[in-house]
């Protein structure tokens, strides 16, 4: 445990100002800290927290908020996949903890100690990783829960700080082709959309087409060095 413990504490530390936030943006919604604490050991989803709860002020349909909430959620189908190889010989029972469990931070550090051959880093290591980290989240949203309760905190400070993190996560991954073409086409979908009156579902679809956009440009850039390759060798 204390090798799980000595890779965790970053991830705890910075899990709880972001759930304290959750947490009382949650609270304005009429979401309690035993209900906060319930929906983040079975969601799993930080940001998904965030979004439910801002589209929820915004007074959109349900059916736009759980659309919104899987596109947004769909990126863990590819950490999944990316762990595959190296679940080959490990249980169905393991298998399915540790997908269930999956969240960045700690998929990142297993990722990075599985690919580096680090013999020491077990699956039962990996899984206690994210237990904590995901039991580190729900404390700090049920506690935020109880203190919006409790003290009148604007929503709109609450409802920043994810806004915030995102907008520095995109800043830091508009280094890519790719990632450039999915944010520009997510931006002017949404625009778009709320322009010809789709504003309840402006989001997911706006998700949808800016993954769709991504896989286009991904898949062009091989062909497009490969002519390039071609073209010095001629």
């Amino acid at each position: 445990m204390k090798k799980v413990l000595a890779v965790a504490w970053p991830i705890m530390l910075s899990y709880i100002p972001l759930g304290l936030a959750c947490g009382v943006l949650a609270s304005k919604c009429g979401i309690n800290p035993l209900m906060g604490f319930l929906m983040s050991v079975t969601l799993i989803t930080g940001s998904g927290q965030f979004m439910i709860s801002n589209l929820w002020l915004a007074g959109l349909p349900a059916f736009s908020i759980v659309a919104s909430v899987a596109a947004v959620s769909l990126r863990f189908a590819l950490y999944s996949a990316s762990l595959s190889p190296y679940l080959k010989k490990a249980s169905k029972r393991m298998s399915l903890a540790l997908s269930y469990t999956l969240i960045e931070e700690a998929y990142g550090v297993t990722l990075s100690k599985l690919s580096e051959g680090e013999k020491s880093w077990t699956l039962r290591n990996a899984l206690a990783l994210n237990i904590v980290t995901i039991l580190t989240w729900a404390v700090s949203v049920s506690a935020g829960s109880a203190i919006g309760a409790v003290l009148d905190i604007p929503t709109a400070l609450a409802g920043f700080v994810m806004t915030a993190l995102f907008v520095c996560l995109a800043s830091s991954q508009l280094t890519s082709r790719g990632n450039v073409v999915a944010a520009v086409a997510a931006a002017v979908s949404v625009i778009v959309l709320k322009l010809v009156g789709l504003a309840n579902v402006a989001v997911p679809f706006a998700a949808v087409i800016g993954v769709a956009a991504a896989f286009v440009a991904a898949g062009d850039a091989p062909a497009e060095a490969e002519v390039a390759t071609r073209g010095d060798a001629a």
